[in-house]
């Protein structure tokens, strides 16, 4: 009776989760997510698993297993269901957020919200949702069975006993996993690198509250719009000081939406008014929450920063806070946006200056305390770049409950099978990645990216060629266009003449396939780019017949 657990993304890198368990019959995903693309990807904004191994096993795929509403895990479900028709169970929050990502299609998807603790049986396997503490409600680590295979995929999480919101993490839920023989556990690894454990979420209301009483004028909040136990907090810090919030940003608005429809937020009615409104009262009156905590150039803040935005600008008196990590990437972005704001009077207090963030990963107090809970027999550390992952590695290692072998180094494109509970094979599977230019939901391919990059880097150069099939030659030399860098006229002339001497041959050779007699053209100008400038341009060659 054989088990496994494959990744296709999440491991090596943060963000992109997915991971498939199967059997002979079934086959499970859990999360699906994106992982949001820096300026080495030109014109992408995200970027998604690879469905190829999907595609390879959909004849037993039966049902997608979310574990919470974070983009890093579900972002890339909207491409995924519209390819593969399998049902999806969540949190009803988990759940909601992805219906609204879904739009109008979501009537077409089966969305099957679980309780804490519920049990489902989903083709071979036996599936529990276990809840665990994160920055978003409705999150569980999903207890996957089947004959003497266990594993226990363990979201993102902390062991946060004072959470903003829903139930204490409870060990009571782990314990009896460790009786029951746990064959595998994948562990987030985000924060393995820090010590202790990671403070509760709570503990930074009093800091968020000083900030909001101190501040003489406007205040301006933004963190991550799925965050909503911070939100909530600033939300009653406000009321607290007889200020009224103003939500601005479609994510933040939808999210808060979402969560009021399913009981998730208990906001007071009056506590949030309208943009129209909330300009009306005094500045020391009103917060506004808004979208832009990575500083991206379509956001609230940006716009508000940049003073793009006509009914709401940044002015002197202005204070912005910022409540969240930085992405490795858009480091540059939001020093751009926070030198704006002070450039037009306003002062910034983020994660540097006050205690305003806690993560919603365990460190690795929690990370030991959750493998001697369970002692599984295996564990696969998951959620993280290289650095994560070996910290993991030795965190698992200093535990004692663990030989070498035992932590295995699976990572993505990967599968490791298991029989009667004990690792049999670690074999590898078609991974990848596809990369989104979410204007017009171009899916972007590695040439298309590679076209890309060295369009940022070389420029590109036009090649129109006017050919007569009637004297078999060329009219009149070839016109060179070049944008992204400059040529002066004595290269211009000698790439012209360069074309212009080898041309007979390439027309020979292409035979009168124009298709291909451009291509020639194009490793024809690329070499000479490459041998006279040490450039490698973008190349596009157009044969004209007249």
């Amino acid at each position: 009776m054989r088990a496994s657990v494959a990744v296709l993304g999440g491991v090596g890198e943060i963000g992109m989760n997915m991971y498939v368990y199967e059997t002979e019959d079934t086959a499970v995903v859990v999360d699906c997510g994106v992982m949001f693309a820096d300026y080495t990807y030109p014109g992408v904004d995200y970027i998604i698993p690879d469905f190829t191994y999907i595609r390879d096993i959909e004849h037993k795929l039966k049902a997608v297993l979310v574990s919470h509403g974070h983009e890093d895990h579900i972002g890339a479900l909207p491409y995924f269901l519209s390819e593969f028709n399998v049902p999806v169970y969540g949190g009803k929050l988990s759940l909601g957020i992805l219906a609204a990502k879904l739009g109008s299609k979501k009537e077409k998807v089966t969305l099957i919200p679980v309780e804490s603790r519920e049990t489902v049986k989903i083709g071979d396997f036996s599936v529990t949702f276990l809840p665990v503490t994160h920055s978003i409600g409705d999150t569980f680590a999903i207890y996957v069975k089947h004959g003497p295979f266990s594993a226990l995929h363990c979201s993102d999480f902390k062991i946060d006993y004072t959470p903003v919101s829903g139930e204490p993490f409870n060990e009571d839920d782990f314990a009896p996993l460790a009786a029951g023989g746990l064959t595998c556990l994948l562990l987030d690894s985000t924060n393995s690198q820090n010590e202790g454990f990671t403070n509760s979420e709570s503990s930074i209301k009093a800091e968020l509250k000083d900030i909001i009483r101190s501040s003489p004028g406007r205040v301006f909040f933004t963190t991550f719009s799925s965050n909503l136990d911070r939100l909530r907090q600033v939300i009653e810090a406000a009321e607290e000081l007889g200020r009224k919030v103003v939500l601005e940003g479609a994510s933040i608005e939808r999210n808060v939406d979402i969560a009021k429809k399913i009981g998730y937020l208990d906001i007071p009615p009056k506590a949030i008014v309208q943009l129209s409104a909330g300009k009306k009262m005094p500045e020391n009156k009103v917060v506004y929450i808004i979208t832009g905590c990575q500083g991206e150039t379509q956001s609230t803040l940006y716009r508000i920063a940049s003073r793009e935005r006509r009914d709401l600008k940044v002015e002197p008196g202005d204070t912005f806070i910022i409540s969240s990590r930085v992405i490795p990437g858009n480091e540059k972005n939001l020093n751009r946006l926070i030198n704006l704001i002070y450039e037009n009077g306003g002062e910034v207090i983020d994660t540097a200056a006050r205690k305003i963030h806690v993560s919603g990963h365990a460190s690795r107090g929690e990370l030991t305390k959750m493998m001697n809970l369970t002692r599984p027999s295996y564990l696969i550390p998951v959620h993280g770049e290289e650095m994560h992952l070996a910290h993991m590695r030795k965190t698992a290692m200093k535990t004692g409950h663990f030989e070498r072998e035992s932590v295995l180094p699976v990572k993505d494109g990967m599968k490791a099978v298991f029989a009667g509970g004990k690792l049999v094979a670690v074999d590898d599977i078609p991974h990848g990645a596809v990369y989104i230019d979410q204007r017009g939901r171009t899916v972007i391919d590695e040439e298309l990216l590679k076209d890309r990059k060295s369009l940022c880097r070389d420029g590109a150069v036009a090649v129109t060629v006017l050919y007569s099939p009637l004297y078999e030659a060329l009219e009149t030399p070839p016109v060179v266009r070049v944008k992204g860098f400059r040529i002066d006229d004595r290269t211009t002339f000698e790439l012209r003449k360069y074309l212009s001497d080898n041309m007979a041959s390439l027309i020979e050779e292409a035979n009168g396939d124009y298709t291909l007699l451009e291509d020639f053209i194009e490793k024809l100008v690329r070499r000479f780019f490459r041998k006279s400038m040490d450039r490698r341009p973008a190349v596009a060659a157009a044969v004209v017949e007249v």
